[in-house]
């Protein structure tokens, strides 16, 4: 009898190179969807500091998914580059990487997160209204987007 493998989701340091290579396939993806202006990508470089917390799903050696946030002053966190790519979609991967941010996040002492998604998303946003988030006004530096959905959960 064969052991199934165990994902693991871990705290993730963003400059190897295979989660920079799925970071570099979210961009391409994104960037197919949106024109540049719509587009708010974090460069490796930012998601390295400190305002920032990255994971990872794996599975033995193998990377499945990645997602972050970022730490706003206190207020709330910003869920940023969730993505688990087709291949491995369908396994409730991106539900377990969110349920991983929002446990960090509520450990942090934020009560609330925050994301910007696209309207092109369609299983981004159904994923994020089955976990709870409700359409907002844009926040932080945003700018009304007719490409954009901002969205909000209260987290405690």
């Amino acid at each position: 009898m064969k052991a199934e493998k165990t994902i693991k989701i871990c705290h993730a340091d963003p400059k190897t190179p295979a989660i920079r290579g799925m970071i570099s396939a979210l961009d391409d993806y994104q960037a197919s969807l949106y024109p540049p202006e719509s587009n708010h990508l974090e460069p490796v470089e930012k998601l390295i500091s400190s305002e920032y917390y990255f994971i990872a799903a794996w599975k033995d050696h193998e990377l499945l998914g990645i997602a972050s946030f970022r730490r706003i002053s206190g207020a709330y966190v910003e869920i940023k580059r969730l993505y688990v790519p087709h291949q491995h979609r369908g396994m409730g991967l991106a539900i377990k990487l969110m349920d991983a941010l929002e446990e960090k996040a509520v450990q942090e002492g934020f009560s609330e997160a925050r994301l910007e998604t696209g309207i092109h998303q369609i299983e981004a946003l159904r994923l994020y209204e089955k976990l709870g988030y409700d359409k907002t006004e844009p926040f932080g530096s945003y700018q009304v987007d007719p490409l954009s959905v901002f969205m909000r959960k209260k987290l405690f």
